[in-house]
């Protein structure tokens, strides 16, 4: 029996190797990312991306024609090239995961100046550690694919096909559209039409519709009652902090070891106060606050304290009432339930189209751009008369949605197919 070590780089290759070779690659992206920096998407915008794609595809095709009996061709189609290729990238993916990504660097004044920064990691998709990886798994794939050409055919040669090509189509999509890729704001006020936005350089950009916003609306989730604690401004009790989020058929409750009880509800009110008294009365108007009348009793509360306490508003000041030295009653600021954004898209064509936008609802134009509910005058809140669009443009969308969907005809195929039988 023969129990001689294998040598490193000795025939036949094997995970060590493919470790060393991926870590090669990475090392390679980490020495460019010292002197490039990192990539500039708008480089590689159309027609671009389509040119490096294409030549990426037809060398895979060529080098696999006119070496597909060299070793290293035949590893890189295999096990012991792939496993290590996919733990690398994975890992770089991890360390995206977990540590804050800046795309967007209009938003930032500087990059936090550590370790992860001379890696690119803060950016991490456009380093050029990532995108050498991602190259280099997809440069494994096509030749996994092309071997695969060699064998007999069958007809359950379809389901790898289907889940290999699938792959290689939406990862390059992915990568290769990213730089297609737009995303701009918009801001426009009740009853107006705008069709400029904002790009991520802060430009003002005219996109090739128009939005009128014809109503706005925001709806709060009902008022609540807190205990803070008036050194720390945190909820009480610190360890399990309560919270009372009204309901007027339950207007007498324990809440952190005192009894309350609501003695008046105002939804719509306004809030005039001095140094000696408060004085809260209805009050419709725009800028209205909520405000509860409540009294407090408890154990270590020698007599009942009673008193408004409100959230406050654009107009009027946050009411917090006193109990003693250490503990005061609040009403923190209303959660918003939804907000909703009623609106009429103008095309260039002509074509009028009247939606509703609410988060997560998005409106496809015919232009095939995609509007978000983004935001809204966070000062005014429920009072905002203004909404703010994300408008997302990304033209590669359709091919890499062919790739997920050819990989879920994959998975079908095998699935229905089963294992193949041996006689």
């Amino acid at each position: 029996m023969n129990n001689k070590k294998r040598k490193i780089w000795e025939q036949p290759w094997g995970y060590k190797e493919g470790f060393i070779v991926a870590s090669g690659i990475a090392l390679t992206g980490f020495l460019l990312q010292q002197v490039l920096g990192n990539i500039a998407p708008a480089s590689f915008n159309y027609p671009v991306n389509i040119i490096i794609g294409a030549l990426f595809v037809i060398g895979i095709i060529i080098l696999f024609l006119l070496l597909k009996n060299n070793k290293i061709i035949r590893w890189l189609s295999g096990v012991y090239s792939t496993i290590p290729a996919i733990c690398v990238l994975l890992g770089v993916i991890v360390v995206m995961g977990i540590i804050p990504q800046f795309l967007d660097t209009s938003m930032v004044k500087e990059l936090p100046n550590d370790v992860f920064n001379i890696f690119g990691f803060y950016q991490t998709t456009t380093s050029w550690i990532f995108i050498l990886l991602c190259f280099y798994v997809l440069t494994i794939l096509g030749f996994t694919i092309l071997r695969r050409t060699q064998r007999k055919q069958t007809w359950r040669e379809i389901g790898f096909y289907l889940n290999h090509a699938g792959l290689f189509i939406a990862f390059l999509g992915g990568i290769l559209g990213s730089s297609d890729l737009q995303k701009m704001s918009l801001r426009v006020s009740e009853g107006n039409v705008e069709w400029r936005a904002v790009d991520s350089n802060n430009e003002i950009v005219e996109v090739p519709f128009a939005i009128q916003l014809d109503t706005f609306m925001i709806e709060e989730y009902p008022p609540t009652l807190v205990f803070i604690d008036n050194h720390t401004g945190k909820i009480l009790p610190a360890k399990k902090p309560e919270i009372y989020h009204y309901d007027e058929n339950n207007t007498k409750f324990d809440l952190a070891g005192k009894k309350v009880e609501i003695l008046q509800y105002i939804r719509s009110a306004a809030v005039v106060k001095d140094s000696l008294h408060v004085n809260v009365f209805p009050y419709f108007e725009e800028g209205a606050t909520t405000a509860l009348k409540v009294r407090i009793s408890g154990n270590n509360i020698s007599n009942p304290v009673e008193g408004w306490v409100s959230n406050g508003s654009y107009m009027f000041p946050q009411n917090v009432l006193y109990i003693d030295e250490n503990v005061s009653a609040a009403m923190p600021v209303q959660d918003i339930k939804r907000y909703q954004s009623d609106v009429t898209v103008f095309t260039k064509s002509g074509q009028a189209k009247r939606e509703s936008i609410e988060v997560n609802k998005p409106m496809t134009t015919v232009e095939g751009w995609k509007i978000y509910q983004l935001s809204y005058d966070i000062e005014k809140v429920k009072y905002s008369d203004m909404s703010i669009f994300e408008l997302v443009h990304d033209p590669w969308q359709s091919v890499v949605y062919i790739g997920i969907f050819m990989l879920l005809g994959g998975a079908v195929f095998l699935f229905v197919a089963g294992p193949k039988k041996r006689e």
